[in-house]
């Protein structure tokens, strides 16, 4: 219809609807077949139509299973993933640290251990990252005063460490139920007794 309707117009702007025009020479006439009867290559073609509106998905035949094409195209999407993961310029440096392989399966469900992972969360080295305040641990080590500082080093805490050790590495810290609840509860800890931790903001000192 849409190519009919193109060579209705007196001047078409496309150069082939209009070497049409010039070889039909305005003898073209259009009949309308009520739903291929009579034609019998339109009547198999309706046919087959109507058999594929009926069934539940489209037929796709690509050589392989599907269940291999699934596969394939899942490996490929994870060695994509895992060459951009690896991407030294991308972000997340410190949790790729932690986590060098992507997994498709949730790493962490818990927002105080998301923190850990992404040093991100309630310290100087975050605080003064992102412009939230400007602090150092009270302990007065020369140290970035990130989250690990708290988890494994800080004096202040020793009290509150039973499990985790200077040298255990976070992966192995978050595969024990044990080690992991002792880190929930020095971020706790962290979090109550911040301004005996936190040297005070200069700003607030009067």
């Amino acid at each position: 219809m849409s190519s009919l309707k193109a060579l209705q117009k007196f001047a078409p702007k496309n150069n082939l609807v209009d070497d049409i025009n010039s070889l039909l020479d305005g003898t073209i006439s259009l009949h309308w077949v009520k739903a291929h009867i009579g034609v019998a290559g339109n009547e198999v073609a309706d046919k087959a139509a109507k058999a594929a509106s009926d069934r539940p998905s489209v037929d796709i035949h690509l050589g392989i299973p599907e269940s291999s094409l699934k596969t394939s195209i899942r490996h490929l999407l994870l060695r994509e993933w895992q060459d951009r993961w690896k991407d030294d310029n991308a972000k997340g440096r410190f949790t790729f640290n932690i986590f060098p392989e992507v997994k498709t399966n949730r790493c962490i469900d818990n927002r105080q251990l998301s923190q850990v992972v992404t040093n991100h969360g309630l310290c100087p080295y975050y605080l003064k990252k992102f412009n939230l305040r400007e602090c150092n641990c009270r302990c007065g080590e020369d140290v970035d005063d990130d989250i690990l500082h708290y988890i494994f080093r800080c004096p202040l805490l020793d009290s509150q460490r039973a499990l985790i050790r200077p040298g255990q590495s976070v992966l192995q810290i978050l595969q024990d139920k044990h080690r992991t609840k002792e880190v929930k509860s020095l971020l706790s800890f962290l979090f109550l007794h911040q301004q005996d931790i936190f040297e005070q903001d200069p700003e607030d000192i009067s």
